[in-house]
């Protein structure tokens, strides 16, 4: 089974998110998720992020997905064996690298419709849901488990999910990524 937002979306979207606090490069929600530093293409275990800096755009692969200042690059897209991709856009000026077979992206109204389409009981949060909770809060004065509203579009500028498979199809569990006003706000794991 696929992850929420393949369900939902069909398809992969990139999206980011801006506004008060956003767009001003000083994010809502810090972490130190991608606090490792790791030379291009080093082999990292699935569900890890690293920074790497100093690696040329054109060595980083085919670019995949891209939108709101971020883009995805694949090192191998026609394989579907775990392999390294980037992502870069960040605040830095360096890229991020990470290990997967597959890689989604997913807008923060889809992560809000699949969301908050469940009931309570349903609702196990992760650290990237926790994290998009406390940027939604800052952002559109809403609490916890309530839409953002009319500030969703402002929102979605610069913050993005990134999803990350162990393998091509049937996967058990991924690596979501939550990237914010260019950092790794959060990583967590996910299950069906």
């Amino acid at each position: 089974m696929m992850n929420r937002f393949l369900a939902a979306l069909g398809c992969c979207a990139l999206v980011g998110c801006a506004g008060a606090g956003l767009g001003t490069g000083t994010p809502l929600v810090t972490s130190d998720v991608d606090a490792l530093a790791v030379g291009p293409g080093a082999a990292l275990p699935f569900g890890e992020i690293a920074t790497t800096c100093g690696i040329a755009t054109a060595d980083m692969g085919m670019p995949v997905a891209a939108a709101s200042g971020y883009t995805v690059y694949d090192t191998a897209p026609t394989s579907t064996a775990v392999r390294t991709h980037y992502i870069d856009g960040f605040s830095d000026g360096c890229a991020r690298q990470f290990t997967a077979a597959l890689v989604l992206t997913g807008d923060v109204s889809t992560h809000e419709g699949v969301r908050y389409a469940r009931t309570p009981a349903q609702q196990r949060y992760s650290e990237t849901d926790t994290a998009y909770e406390a940027i939604k809060r800052a952002f559109c004065g809403v609490g916890t488990g309530e839409p953002c509203g009319s500030r969703i579009d402002a929102l979605s500028r610069r913050t993005v999910f990134v999803t990350a498979y162990p393998q091509f199809s049937g996967s058990n569990s991924w690596k979501e990524f939550l990237l914010h006003e260019g950092t790794v706000a959060a990583s967590g794991t996910e299950t069906p």
